[in-house]
């Protein structure tokens, strides 16, 4: 197979149509249908189904595009970093973030690493937390934040934050709670509305993590629902309550729609930080952005931006003198 075939097959499939990738590449549709159709022969498999609408990829062909998109992306990379200065940081650096941890850092970052390192580009992917281990060690993405829980021989973790969960519930329930600090069996007595568990590595898996770390059976579920905004709706509406970090209600818990409880629970928390691939080489940009999302993270904690959230104290940076 040759570096080429797989750009070229992410350009038809990203575009919907040989016809549209070949404008694109600037090469013959002929042409191009030749390369993809050699590529399935040396693979013995279809990879595309053509029709008049365009083209669509069969099962291998699913596969094989996330491998190719990771290909790609990481030659891009290399020829970047060969091109760069020793010390500059240019290129682009992908980065996952969970539904759960977006919408307290995805502004901060993008505002810090334009900043920062006009010259690189830091490009965020929100993601379902159960396909950022793969992309990971794909190469699709370079660095996650979330939690130590992918594989330890193949995901390097580097620890950040450390942050509570509370119980949320609709103050306007006549199930509610008086307001401060509830017992674990306070919270899971009623159904609680879920982030659905099939994915893996969620917050409910930490949450239930934590429960069966205390004793308690899984709480009961009253819906499941697997978008966080639609989530906190649901629970603003009554449909149940539920345990989730409070930064990701903050302004639902200020503007009085929703109430948060403490939960009487050591272990009701997580931890986050940076998850890296460790069969992936490290370039200067992803060095530098790894550097600046670590240091984003810990200024919303110790500034209160982030509520909930309490920074894990940074090990020493070696000096230039001693990277030297």
């Amino acid at each position: 197979m040759e570096l080429r075939q797989f750009k070229y097959f992410v350009a038809i499939v990203d575009s919907g149509s040989l016809s549209r990738a070949a404008q694109q590449l600037y090469i013959a549709q002929s042409a191009l249908s030749k390369q993809m159709a050699e590529l399935e022969s040396e693979l013995e498999t279809q990879l595309l189904l053509r029709s008049r609408n365009g083209v669509a990829m069969t099962e291998a062909g699913k596969i094989f595009y996330e491998y190719a998109q990771g290909i790609t992306k990481q030659v891009g990379d290399a020829r970047a970093a060969v091109h760069a200065a020793a010390d500059a940081v240019t290129g682009t650096v992908v980065a996952a973030l969970p539904q759960s941890v977006s919408p307290m850092i995805a502004l901060p970052l993008m505002r810090a690493a334009a900043r920062r390192y006009p010259q690189a580009v830091l490009h965020l992917n929100e993601e379902l937390t159960g396909n950022m281990a793969d992309q990971l060690l794909r190469g699709r993405v370079d660095v996650a934040v979330f939690s130590p829980t992918m594989p330890k021989e193949d995901i390097a973790f580097t620890p950040l934050i450390e942050e509570d969960f509370v119980f949320l519930e609709s103050p306007q329930s006549p199930d509610a709670l008086p307001a401060g600090e509830v017992s674990i069996e306070q919270a899971i007595a009623r159904p609680l509305v879920w982030p659905a568990n099939a994915h893996g590595h969620c917050t409910r898996w930490l949450v239930d993590a934590a429960l069966e770390a205390e004793g308690y059976p899984a709480a009961r579920v009253a819906a499941e629902i697997n978008s966080v905004y639609t989530l906190k709706s649901a629970v603003e509406a009554g449909l149940g309550p539920t345990i989730m970090p409070l930064g990701l209600a903050q302004r639902e818990v200020a503007e009085g729609r929703l109430a948060a409880h403490r939960l009487n629970s050591k272990v009701m928390h997580r931890t986050l930080g940076l998850c890296v691939s460790v069969h992936l080489p490290t370039s200067n940009a992803k060095r530098a952005m790894c550097n600046l999302i670590a240091d984003v993270l810990r200024d919303l904690a110790e500034t209160g931006q982030w509520l909930g959230a309490r920074a894990i104290k940074a090990p020493a940076r070696p000096s230039a003198s001693r990277r030297a």
